[in-house]
């Protein structure tokens, strides 16, 4: 499959056929900064898990703003691989780094989607290099209404999302890294309840195709690489023994 985008973004309507803010290749400043403290702060105090989710699901609000001017099908493939990756990291068989035509993403349109996708890049390394997924978080929503004609839905889900966030995966100073947040998660108008992630997420997983889309590592090839955890299949316990085990 690919990649859906979420509902509650289509509801808002954020596509835009034209260009109403200034860009510059060479100044991308001007739509990361600065960060809102406040919210660097509330990301932070989320899991790290947490912060990516929150990090992924604003990217799929720059992509949809977009989808109109040009061909999305490779972000949300990326995306689709970057909320199987808050499952295991081990699903990654390619990072947006590692797509040869990154460099190509240039100008308006192209260039925001893929600072988008380098900011969720960015978070999953940031829980193994600085620890700080929640700065990426802070650029990626000031890019989302920089290039949002009306950014306003956009603000009011973000407070949504964060609320929910915040009451179910606040941060535990000896589990930085926390549960595995599904994507229903981050809908306000979904029911979501945390008992049931074990249940979305291996639906979620049982969708994908990794022949379909290169960012997706194979079964073989994580079985080549030395994993030796359930591919394609989640058990919440077993994520979470193997996180007591790190500490």
């Amino acid at each position: 499959m690919t990649l859906d985008v979420p509902d509650y973004v289509k509801a808002a309507k954020a596509q835009d056929p034209k260009i109403r803010y200034k860009w510059d290749d060479w100044n991308e400043e001007q739509a990361l900064e600065p960060v809102d403290k406040d919210l660097l702060a509330r990301l932070k105090a989320l899991s790290q898990r947490a912060a990516i989710a929150f990090t992924a699901a604003t990217g799929e609000w720059v992509v949809y703003r977009f989808e109109e001017l040009t061909d999305v099908t490779v972000p949300l493939q990326f995306l689709e691989m970057a909320w199987a990756n808050i499952v295991d990291f081990n699903y990654v068989a390619m990072t947006w780094q590692d797509y040869e035509d990154a460099p190509e993403w240039v100008g308006p349109v192209k260039r925001p989607v893929a600072i988008a996708m380098e900011k969720v890049d960015n978070a999953f390394q940031a829980v193994i290099g600085d620890g700080r997924p929640e700065l990426r978080g802070a650029w990626i929503t000031n890019l989302a209404q920089y290039v949002l004609t009306d950014p306003a839905p956009y603000v009011k889900w973000r407070e949504r999302a964060m609320v929910r966030l915040e009451s179910l995966y606040p941060c535990d100073p000896n589990d930085r890294l926390g549960d595995v947040v599904p994507r229903e998660a981050l809908d306000p108008d979904f029911n979501f309840d945390v008992e049931d992630t074990e249940r979305l997420i291996n639906e979620f997983l049982a969708r994908l195709d990794h022949r379909s889309n290169p960012f997706l590592n194979s079964p073989e090839s994580m079985l080549e690489q030395g994993y030796t955890g359930l591919r394609y299949r989640f058990d919440i316990e077993a994520d979470r023994r193997l996180r007591r085990e790190a500490i």
